[in-house]
């Protein structure tokens, strides 16, 4: 059994040390050319796939054609908090939802 706080923060650290050992750690920054950040993304999946899979998780789908493109994009701003979305995921399920009311 450990005794001391400081054994036990000695074999925590031996621990990550060797997990970074056996897996790597990459340090290389970003290529040449690269941003870090691309802040300007498009979605992996686009929106009627976002909206399925994040959407119908809690609610019971609703047609597009259930409210107004203001609303929608009221509904999508407060829901990406909510669900935890980017914004380009939330653009494009806005804009999905909006294209057909």
């Amino acid at each position: 059994m450990i005794r001391s706080s400081a054994m036990k923060a000695r074999l925590v650290l031996g621990l990550l040390a060797a997990a970074l050992a056996a897996t790597g750690c990459n340090t290389d920054p970003a290529p040449k050319g690269e941003p870090l950040v691309k802040l300007f993304e498009t979605p992996k999946q686009s929106g009627p796939a976002l909206w399925a899979a994040n959407c119908n998780r809690c609610h019971n789908a609703l047609p597009p054609t259930a409210f107004t493109p203001p609303e929608w994009d009221l509904i999508v701003h407060h829901m990406r908090l909510r669900a935890d979305l980017t914004g380009q995921e939330a653009r494009a399920i806005a804009d999905f939802l909006k294209s057909g009311s």
